[in-house]
Formats: C-alpha cells, sequence, structure tokens
C-alpha cells in the first residue's frame, strides 16, 4: 500500500511537472547557452510560457549531478512569488552561490540561514530602521551638495562614477564614522572585478569550478582587490579594538555585539558584516540613481512634474527628514526607476526541502531550484502595462492598489528582504531631490545604453551627461 501511494505521487508529480511548459534548449547544455548571451532578453521570453517555466539544465548537468529531468523553476506569477519568498518560506532554502561570491561576502547577512541570519538581522535592523535613519539625513545632503558645488555649468560628467563615488562616501561614514578619501577609485575597481567574475561563475561551471588559486589574470585581479580591501577593512577593526574610539558607527556596533552563541565577533564575523553593507550600500544604490538619471532625460514631462514639486516642497533649502513625506512624486520617480532596473535583477535562487504546489498550481518535486527575478516580474505587461515605458504615474497609490502583491519586489520580500530599504528610500530621494533641484542632467547624444546583468544590473558603458543649471531653458529633444 505504502509503494502504491508513492507510485501514485511520483506519477502526478511527473505528470505535473512534465506540463510546465519550457523555452527551446539545448539538449546537452540546456537554457544556459541562450540564458549566457542574452540574459534579460531570454527572461523576458519566458513570459510567454505561463506562470511557472522549467529550465532544463541539460543531458551534462543530469550527469554531472545525477539527476535525471535536472531543471529549475522560473516564477512569473506574483502569487507564487510571495509563497515562496513569504507564505512558505521555511520550506526553501538559498542555492549555493559561487566561490567567488563567497570569498567576498564570506558569512555575513546576505549569505547566512536559520538562526544565525534570524540575529544578524536583529542586531543591525535598529540602525537601518526609524529615527536612526532619519539620522542620517544631514550627512546624505552634506556629502550630495559638495558634489553638485564641484559640478560646473556645461560639463559633463561619468555619472555613474560620480554616484558611486557619492554613494560610496556616505556609506563609508556610516560604516566606519571617517571619509574614505583616496581610497575610493581603488575599492570601485575592486568591486567591478568582483562583479564581472560572479557574473563568469554563475554563467561557466567551468569558471565555477575552477579554484581561486589558479593563477589566471582575472583570478589575480580579482585577489589584489580583495587583498585591498580586507586590508583597509581589518586595519580599522583592529585600529579601533586598539582604543581609538569612533563615532556610534556600524563598526562600533560590530565591536559591542555578540553572536547567537553569545560570543563577541571576531575580526573575520565584522569583516563579513562590514563587506556585506559596503557593498550593498553603496554598489546597487549607485546604479539605482545612475538609471533615475538616465530616465529622467528622456523625460521633459517627468523633468517638469519634479520640478514642481521641489520647487513646492523645497523653495531654495536642502530637504529634510520631515520633507521626504512630501516627496510623493519624487518618490513615484523613484519606484518607477527600480522597476525599470532593479539593481538585484536577480534573487538568489531558492531550493524547495520537499514537494510543494504553488498558488497557481504548479507542483514542484523535492529539491527544485526556484529562480524569481524582480527584472522579469517588473516588465511583465500583465502586472504594468506597456512594460517598457517610464511613467512614474504607475506608482500612484491607486495604480498600486490595483496591482498584486509581490509583482513588484526590488528589494526582494520575507524574511530576507532587503535590511537596507528604509535606508536606501531615504537615501534615493534625497539625492534626487538635492540634486534636481539644482542641475539638470543631459544624456550625451550618440550613446547606445543598455543594462549589463552582472551581479548587480549596470550600464553597459559608461554614462556620460552634460550639467546644466536649472536656470537655464530647457533646450534639448525628449522621447516623452
Amino acid at each position: 500500500m505504502l509503494v502504491e501511494r508513492g507510485a501514485s505521487r511520483m506519477t502526478e508529480q511527473a505528470i505535473f511537472t512534465a506540463s510546465l511548459s519550457s523555452p527551446p534548449v539545448s539538449r546537452w547544455l540546456g537554457f544556459f547557452p541562450e540564458f549566457r548571451q542574452d540574459s534579460l532578453g531570454f527572461l523576458l521570453r519566458c513570459h510567454s510560457y505561463g506562470d511557472v517555466v522549467k529550465l532544463p539544465m541539460g543531458r551534462m548537468a543530469e550527469l554531472l549531478f545525477r539527476q535525471q529531468d535536472f531543471a529549475m523553476y522560473l516564477l512569473n506569477n506574483p502569487a507564487d512569488v510571495k509563497h515562496v519568498l513569504v507564505t512558505n518560506q521555511h520550506h526553501y532554502t538559498k542555492n549555493p552561490v559561487p566561490p567567488v561570491e563567497a570569498r567576498i561576502f564570506g558569512k555575513g547577512v546576505l549569505h547566512t540561514e536559520g538562526e544565525t541570519h534570524h540575529h544578524q538581522r536583529r542586531l543591525f535592523l535598529p540602525f537601518f530602521h526609524g529615527d536612526h535613519v532619519a539620522s542620517y539625513t544631514s550627512l546624505i545632503t552634506e556629502k550630495t551638495s559638495a558634489l553638485v558645488a564641484s559640478w560646473h555649468n556645461g560639463a559633463t560628467v561619468d555619472i555613474e562614477r560620480e554616484m558611486t563615488t557619492l554613494t560610496l562616501s556616505v556609506i563609508w561614514r556610516l560604516l566606519f564614522g571617517q571619509d574614505v578619501s583616496s581610497d575610493a577609485a581603488q575599492i570601485a575597481e575592486a568591486v567591478t572585478t568582483g562583479q564581472h567574475l560572479i557574473t563568469k561563475q554563475y554563467n561557466s561551471l567551468l569558471a565555477w569550478i575552477t579554484p581561486l588559486w589558479v593563477p589566471t589574470a582575472r583570478h589575480r585581479e580579482f585577489s589584489r582587490g580583495q587583498e585591498f580591501m580586507d586590508g583597509r577593512i581589518t586595519g580599522m577593526i583592529q585600529n579601533r579594538r586598539a582604543g581609538h574610539h569612533g563615532d556610534q558607527d556600524v563598526l562600533a556596533l560590530l565591536l559591542a555585539a555578540t553572536n547567537e552563541a553569545g560570543q563577541p565577533l571576531n575580526d573575520k564575523e565584522i569583516r563579513d558584516e562590514l563587506v556585506t553593507f559596503l557593498l550593498a550600500g553603496h554598489e546597487t544604490m549607485a546604479n539605482a540613481l545612475t538609471w533615475t538619471w538616465f530616465l529622467l532625460s528622456q523625460s521633459q514631462t517627468v523633468r517638469a512634474r519634479l520640478a514642481h514639486e521641489l520647487e513646492t516642497v523645497l523653495g531654495n533649502r536642502l530637504p529634510t527628514a520631515a520633507d521626504v513625506p512630501r516627496l510623493v512624486y519624487t518618490k513615484m520617480v523613484w519606484d518607477e526607476a527600480l522597476r525599470l532596473y532593479p539593481p538585484a535583477w536577480l534573487l538568489h535562487s531558492r531550493v524547495g526541502h520537499a514537494e510543494d504546489r504553488l498558488p497557481s498550481g504548479a507542483l514542484l518535486p523535492p529539491g527544485a531550484i526556484v529562480f524569481i527575478s524582480p527584472w522579469s516580474m517588473h516588465r511583465n505587461a500583465r502586472w504594468f502595462p506597456d512594460p517598457n515605458r517610464f511613467d512614474p504615474d504607475r506608482f500612484s497609490p491607486e495604480a498600486k492598489q490595483a496591482r498584486p502583491a509581490f509583482s513588484y519586489i526590488p528589494f526582494g520580500g520575507g524574511g530576507r528582504r532587503c535590511l537596507g530599504e528604509s535606508f536606501a528610500e531615504l537615501e534615493g530621494l534625497l539625492i534626487i531631490a538635492t540634486l534636481a533641484s539644482k542641475v539638470r542632467l543631459r544624456l550625451v547624444d550618440g550613446q547606445a545604453i543598455l543594462p549589463n546583468p552582472l551581479f548587480t544590473l549596470r550600464p553597459n558603458i559608461p554614462v556620460h551627461m552634460t550639467i546644466e543649471s536649472v536656470a537655464t531653458p530647457e533646450r534639448y529633444p525628449t522621447t516623452v
């Protein structure tokens, strides 16, 4: 009887998973070649294959991992996404990450599971929420104002580099209580090198299994960057332990903290947390702001509405924490930029512990690897009509209420939702308000700006923009 029940369940599972639609894939290499060639386009093409898309991993992966019908499952339905991220989140754990990603982040809050992860979140939660976050306002506006003061009307800048320098200066002060000074360029270079290598390992099994000690050019460059960052951060940890006190920054919080066993954090544990917040707190923000300026440069209508709100709310002064709730349209612009170009374009895949029936009806087998993409969700015409159009009105209260929950997930969701979401929103709105009230950023003609899906969603080339004072009349064509 037990055998019959087991056979019946396996038959149901086989029928149900086999009935899921799949795009055409390579018999031996599965969906990887097409995904590697055009990751973003591939995800959008998968919309036509239903709520749950089966992505076969190919015969080679089946032989390597000794698993028949080896596949990943892409979720296109918000109800299924909520089920995996929230309702049934304890049924899933994160899939192993590439060695480079593990080397960079270590056992920081981004990669831990279970009680360790919960303990880390509880430790950091006060620092990135409530009144604590509001206290960062003057730092953000001070750094942004200094950037504006360094610009000259008519000059051309690489806006991605400018935003990277700005957001790095903010997060460095919050983490370490001091200015980043001349280290900014080397840190940005180390981050970029790591991003390229992580992407290569995700896209190539050979790159994944090649040990980091193998002296390839990429590995050597990556190691130099990590040694520089580790040396800089470890030096500050040891300096602080030696009695050189700083402000009430994140480093001070970590030095006073204990792990889930009640023991003080060692230097490696502190390093892992600091690197996690350093990279998550500046690189993703720089990307989001870069895409925001790119989108604003395309729409005179949106720029005019934004300028009107900033003039009404701020006049000629800098924004404060009290102004943020009144920056309603600014927030809509920010949300729409995150919809079109979510820095975290692909969430870490998750592995199911047992068979799971999703709200859409799909029955996932034990060990199913689940794939969730904010990029794919945000550009699905079912939830966002004319999805490629820049339209901040999508985030009016009425429009948001009309959409299903979890159709918009720039910060993930559930127990692994981004800890820094409140801080990111505050920083984004303050930087937009401070800059846009003083200058316009005009995209230099002739640039083919496209999203480049590395570990985060970056522009494919430097984004050169010309600085114009808001007092200068509009004098260039726009698409909207």
